[in-house]
């Protein structure tokens, strides 16, 4: 079944992606890349490692975008608990990679921080793509992230603001908050359906009705 399920999608390049998401970081991780930021010097460089996470975590929502996905929609509990259940398990096999990888390639002190970060991008590309749909899954976490590279920066100290959960340590309390925070919203926008919406509107009005 779970074969049926990926092969409708064609999501036979999902697992060489994350292989070579996890081979990149091994190998180039700790290399900095030059962005813009909006700080006096109008520049600065980030790990490989940081822009990869992103990806890393946005790769397995995609495994909800299927051509047949109105018809999907009005699937049973059966349906849906398969594909909860292939989405966390990809999530698990994306996650793998890349932390196995950094702590090899990179430095073990930077899978909690990776860690963080996937949480993060995870839930912003859940709540994309309830939004925009599961196809454009990937558009909030990388718009999020030009963000965070270009006014994450701290001009005054030198540092990065509290809500650039991507560098901060990991004993940053506000930005771990941030990162679980936006985990739970994005599961809370998944399980948020329309037909679980229609069904609370429905027990509304009948409860309206009685009344």
């Amino acid at each position: 079944m779970v074969a049926t399920y990926l092969l409708v999608r064609k999501s036979r390049w999902l697992l060489p992606a994350m292989a070579l998401i996890g081979v990149v970081v091994g190998v180039w991780g700790s290399i900095e890349a030059p962005t813009p930021t909006a700080t006096d010097t109008g520049g600065a460089s980030v790990e490989f490692w940081r822009l990869l996470a992103v990806g890393s975590a946005s790769l397995p929502v995609l495994t909800l975008s299927s051509p047949l996905e109105a018809l999907e929609a009005t699937g049973g509990s059966s349906f849906h608990r398969l594909r909860s259940l292939v989405l966390c398990g990809v999530f698990a096999i994306s996650s793998g990679c890349i932390l196995t990888a950094a702590a090899v390639g990179v430095d073990a002190a930077v899978t909690p921080l990776i860690a963080r970060a996937l949480l993060a991008w995870f839930g912003l590309a859940l709540i994309s793509g309830r939004v925009l749909g599961w196809t454009y899954s990937w558009i909030l976490p990388w718009a999020t992230l030009c963000v965070l590279l270009y006014w994450g920066h701290s001009s005054s100290s030198g540092d990065f603001h509290w809500w650039e959960f991507t560098a901060q340590p990991i004993g940053h309390l506000p930005s771990t908050l941030l990162a679980v925070g936006l985990f739970t919203a994005g599961v809370a926008a998944y399980n948020l359906s329309p037909w679980r919406i229609h069904r609370f509107r429905r027990a509304r009005t009948s409860q309206a009705g009685a009344h």
